[in-house]
């Protein structure tokens, strides 16, 4: 992990954000400018909110944030949830898949 990466990790994770859509607060997230490549990874569904895992790509390393991506509740807002983002470094997999030749 370079360091502009583990100083990123850092600053989100103490930052607390209450939802992923807070990461623009995060001064250092738009200074690097990252770009998402997957979005809605480990899913878990609560009874008035979910949770996820986006993954951004920072130069040639990828930065993984799971926190809360989905409210349900109108009458909550997403400091109402009580979690936390996290951040942490994700490394790309490549995997094989097959499918059916229609001839």
């Amino acid at each position: 992990m370079n360091d502009l990466l583990k100083k990123l990790i850092d600053e989100i994770n103490e930052a607390k954000f209450a939802s992923l859509h807070y990461l623009e607060d995060c001064e250092l997230f738009n200074d690097v400018n990252p770009t998402i490549v997957q979005e809605g990874l480990d899913v878990e569904k609560h009874r008035w909110y979910e949770t996820s895992t986006t993954v951004f790509k920072v130069g040639d390393l990828f930065l993984g944030v799971n926190g809360a991506s989905q409210c349900y509740s109108e009458s909550s807002s997403w400091d109402d949830l009580f979690v936390n983002t996290t951040a942490f470094e994700m490394e790309e997999v490549k995997t094989v898949t097959y499918k059916r030749v229609n001839h």
